[in-house]
C-alpha cells in the first residue's frame, strides 16, 4: 500500500511539472491543482496560532503549510506573514486574524485567493495578476477589497457601532465594496495610492480621503524577486504529506530566490621592476 502510495504521488507531480512545462493548468486534476496552490508561513514572530481546516489552534512555526480553510491568529506584539503560491504576500499585525478561503488556478492559468479577515490589520503585496480570470479579494464583516496587482492594507476594527474596515492603498487601486444601509444596491470605490476608504456595516458609505503619513510609512516594499516558500517538515498525514510535496507555481493577494553569486576579483598584473 504504501509503495502504491507513493507511486501516485509521484504520478501527481509529474502532471503538475507537465503541465507547468506547458504555461497551462487546464490539463490539472484537482489534486493536481492542490498541489501547485500550497502556500506558506514564511514570518513568525512571537506568538502566532494556526488552525488547519477548523482543527484546534497549535503554535505556528516558519515553514507550515496553508490550504484553503486554515486561520491564522497573531498576538499582541506578534507578527506573521504568508506567501501565497502565486508570489503575493500578506503580513498580519498583532492581534489579527484571517481565514484563508480560496487558493486555486483557474483553466487558463489565473489565480485565485481570497480570506476573510475577521479583526486587526493586514498589509498586502499582490503581484500583477495577467489572466482576466485571476482574483485576490480580502473579505471582513463589513466590506469586500479586490485588487490586481497592489499594495494595500486592511484594518478591522469593532466600536459601538458594530464593525468598520479601512482600506489603505500604498500603490495601484483597490476596488473597495460594502453594502450601504442608506440604499438597496452595494456601493463601489477607487481607493487609489495614498487614499483610504473606510466601510462600516451600519453607517453610510464614507468619501474616499487621503490616508494618514504614518500608515503609509508601514507599507512593506515590493521585492525585487519573490522568495521561495520554505521547507516544512515532514507531516505524519496524507493531507498534509500532499501539501509539503509542493513548489512555486504560477504567476495575485513563491518564486525562487536569486542565488547567491560568488564574487570574482580581478588580479592587477605583477609588475617587473
Amino acid at each position: 500500500m504504501a509503495l502504491s502510495r507513493s507511486r501516485n504521488l509521484a504520478a501527481v507531480v509529474l502532471i503538475v511539472a507537465l503541465a507547468l512545462g506547458l504555461g497551462s493548468s487546464a490539463v490539472l486534476a484537482p489534486e493536481a491543482n492542490a498541489l501547485v496552490s500550497i502556500s506558506t508561513l514564511t514570518v513568525v514572530d512571537g506568538a502566532v496560532l494556526i488552525s488547519h481546516d477548523g482543527a484546534d489552534f497549535t503554535s505556528a512555526r516558519e515553514g507550515d503549510v496553508l490550504g484553503a480553510g486554515d486561520t491564522i491568529r497573531t498576538g499582541t506584539g506578534a507578527a506573521a506573514e504568508i506567501t501565497y503560491f502565486e508570489g503575493s504576500s500578506v503580513r498580519l499585525e498583532a492581534d489579527t486574524e484571517i481565514v484563508v478561503e480560496r487558493l486555486r488556478t483557474e483553466a487558463d492559468g489565473g489565480t485565485v485567493i481570497g480570506m476573510m479577515q475577521t479583526l486587526g490589520r493586514t498589509w498586502h503585496v499582490v503581484t500583477k495578476l495577467i489572466s482576466g480570470s485571476s482574483r485576490y479579494e480580502v473579505r471582513t464583516p463589513s466590506s469586500t477589497a479586490s485588487v490586481r496587482g497592489t499594495i494595500f492594507a486592511v484594518d478591522v476594527r469593532f466600536d459601538a457601532d458594530g464593525p468598520s474596515a479601512t482600506v489603505t492603498t500604498s500603490e495601484g487601486v483597490v476596488l473597495h465594496t460594502a453594502a450601504d444601509p442608506t440604499v438597496a444596491e452595494a456601493t463601489q470605490v477607487r481607493v487609489t495610492a495614498g487614499q483610504a476608504s473606510t466601510k462600516s456595516a451600519s453607517k453610510p458609505a464614507e468619501p474616499v480621503r487621503a490616508a494618514t503619513p504614518a500608515t503609509l510609512r508601514d507599507a512593506p516594499a515590493r521585492p525585487a524577486t519573490m522568495p521561495r516558500p520554505a521547507k516544512s517538515p515532514k507531516p505524519a498525514s496524507d493531507r498534509a504529506d500532499l501539501r509539503s510535496t509542493a513548489q512555486a507555481a504560477d504567476p495575485v493577494l513563491v518564486a525562487a530566490q536569486p542565488k547567491d553569486r560568488a564574487k570574482s576579483s580581478k588580479q592587477e598584473p605583477r609588475r617587473d621592476r
